[in-house]
């Protein structure tokens, strides 16, 4: 059974203050395109993106138990309730993923005593958040126990307290664990999505989307327009991983390599041009970058500022 993958690096972001609907849009389908299969969103999110039709896979997140109403209104995939909040399961028409915090609590054990107050049958998924410091045999082992005892799909998010949430969403994701919730450039608290799509394809040679190269360099850059928190870029997880521009190809065959316009003078180009140029892709890389997003309806120079940061 395929893993679903969930990306939550919309929740608790740090907007900036000029930033259009249509740009938080343009990331969400970015990480759509790279490899997530949902998108985790919050109330401070949903307000900056346009109308949730249901086609977006959006996963709404409350925060405050007021939320519930919202969440109810709109035709979201799932409703994340942390375990504060479990007493709300019954109110919501939405499918319900319980949040868990395992902190260094025995996972089976913890899930016993969940599991005789709460009625698991009324939840859609259980999410586990945690730091999973067990070797890769250790975990799936815990993995298949804790499947094998209870019929609820389970999904974990890896927390980096001891910088292997890495290390823990491949060895899930590899033991057909339902569900993997990732968080694009944040290595400081989760695992980053980019790195877990780069480590999968080039060092375990499992291919989660054929264009996630393209959809990392979109994600990436709409994500500094739209945050005032900066993302890791290609360049440094190429450096990380020793990657050759070889090895590292999106779907249309053309390798990601060193910028063949450094050092040389070139026109006036748009602010996305010029990060994709800092991130040292390829020339027809970029420009196929550049194309797909004018296809999501990003216009670079011809959109009213107060409609977008892209300009």
């Amino acid at each position: 059974m395929k893993t679903a993958i969930t990306d939550r690096s919309l929740c608790g972001v740090i907007f900036k203050e000029i930033i259009g609907k249509t740009d938080v849009y343009t990331y969400a389908l970015s990480l759509r395109e790279a490899g997530a299969d949902y998108i985790e969103i919050d109330l401070n999110a949903l307000v900056r993106v346009p109308e949730p039709t249901g086609a977006e896979n959006y996963i709404f997140r409350v925060r405050h138990a007021e939320e519930y109403l919202i969440a109810n209104a709109l035709p979201f995939s799932y409703v994340v309730l942390p375990l504060k909040f479990s007493h709300l399961i019954a109110k919501m028409n939405l499918p319900v993923i319980l949040e868990i915090k395992t902190g260094d609590a025995d996972i089976p054990a913890l899930l016993k005593v969940v599991s005789e107050s709460i009625d698991l049958t009324k939840v859609a998924l259980l999410r586990l958040v945690g730091d999973f410091r067990k070797s890769s045999d250790k975990l799936k082992s815990i993995l298949a126990k804790i499947r094998m005892t209870y019929a609820v799909p389970f999904d974990i998010c890896p927390l980096n307290t001891t910088l292997g949430a890495l290390e823990a969403s491949i060895t899930a994701y590899e033991a057909g664990i339902d569900s993997l919730t990732l968080n694009f450039g944040n290595s400081s608290s989760f695992t980053p999505l980019e790195e877990f799509l780069i480590s999968m394809a080039t060092v375990h040679k499992q291919i989660i989307s054929k264009n996630y190269i393209s959809g990392i360099c979109k994600a990436s850059v709409m994500s500094s327009l739209i945050s005032e928190i900066e993302t890791l870029n290609l360049k440094m997880l190429m450096k990380r991983y020793q990657l050759s521009p070889q090895r590292v190809e999106v779907a249309d065959g053309q390798p990601l390599g060193l910028n063949p316009w450094k050092g040389k003078k070139y026109q006036r180009r748009s602010l996305i041009e010029r990060r994709l140029d800092f991130m040292e892709v390829e020339q027809e890389l970029s420009q196929e970058i550049m194309t797909q997003l004018k296809k999501c309806g990003v216009d670079f120079f011809g959109r009213d500022k107060k409609d977008s940061c892209l300009n």
